[in-house]
């Protein structure tokens, strides 16, 4: 069903899902989460081997002249010269080490801090990762007044393709399914692996409109996705549900909570559907956007 064209605000890129945009949650994610004790400066690997090795050679030169000038009384400069030679022949090896050393150590640390904000199993965000960026979106957005949606994709009836065809199947169906979400996203977006069988998105500065439109892209690529797995090709359809921050969602969790509840009006719909909260769950299911029957992941 079509809809209509998304409205953002006027420093919002427009989306273009035929150009490929980089997976979001990554060039925009800050690069830690945790505060700064008052009074201490932190110093990267790669700086503490270098003063290291300053320390290191300004000890060498110092017990250098330090020989010279005990030696010199007796005629022994040459000896004195010949050690200090030997004490920075002896430390530049060591300082280049420790340099070598310090850059392993900064980027294997960059590494692991990089590897605790992601699902290893689709590469994107994890769930964790999700709800910090998302605490400090919504935050943005109730201080200025900026739009941000929320989107919950799941893939319909996960449990009976894994129970049928093997978590590897599954496995293969979540890989694919955020490879074909993640070109959809604007840079200042962000997509996770939010449960067994769900992605989350988080649009920046997105309005009601814009999320839906976003919401019902994800859902028709996600019908159109073939995945290959073994000597077969998948089909599987999704339930999306959208929410947008309103003046009623005091905290993340009511935000998220309405697009828990929105999800679950489109699993009620049969699936392959895009529902947006606020919904009346104790209300039968109506017709609405993209309220087409699926057949189910097999």
């Amino acid at each position: 069903m079509a809809l209509p064209e998304p409205t953002r605000t006027p420093d919002a890129a427009p989306r273009d899902a035929s150009a490929p945009r980089p997976a979001a949650g990554a060039a925009d994610a800050p690069a830690s989460l945790s505060l700064p004790l008052p009074g201490i400066t932190r110093v990267s690997p790669l700086v503490g081997g270098l003063l290291l090795s300053l320390v290191a050679a300004g000890a060498a030169a110092a017990l250098a002249w330090g020989l010279a000038q005990a030696l010199a009384p007796i005629g022994a400069a040459a000896p004195a010269i010949a050690a200090a030679v030997g004490l920075l022949v002896l430390v530049l090896p060591v300082s280049v080490l420790l340099v070598k050393l310090a850059r392993q150590l900064e980027r294997a640390q960059d590494l692991l801090s990089r590897l605790d904000t992601l699902d290893m199993l689709t590469g994107v965000a994890n769930r964790a990762h999700f709800l910090a960026l998302a605490e400090r979106e919504w935050a943005r957005a109730r201080r200025y007044g900026s739009g941000t949606g929320i989107v919950l994709v799941e893939v319909d009836r996960f449990r009976r393709l894994v129970d049928l065809r093997g978590s590897s199947a599954g496995d293969a169906v979540l890989r694919e399914l955020a490879a074909s979400v993640a070109p959809t996203l604007r840079g200042a977006d962000a997509l996770a692996r939010y449960g067994p069988a769900q992605l989350a998105v988080l649009l920046a500065q997105a309005d009601a409109t814009g999320a839906l439109d976003v919401a019902e892209r994800i859902r028709e690529r996600a019908e159109q996705l073939e995945v290959p797995w073994q000597d077969q090709r998948l089909r599987i359809t999704v339930s999306t549900g959208v929410a947008t921050v309103r003046p009623a969602h005091a905290q993340l969790s009511a935000l998220m909570q309405d697009a828990e509840s929105a999800l679950e009006a489109s699993r009620q719909a049969g699936g392959n559907s895009v529902r947006a909260a606020p919904v009346d769950l104790s209300r039968p299911a109506s017709s609405g956007v993209g309220d087409n029957q699926a057949a189910g992941p097999l």
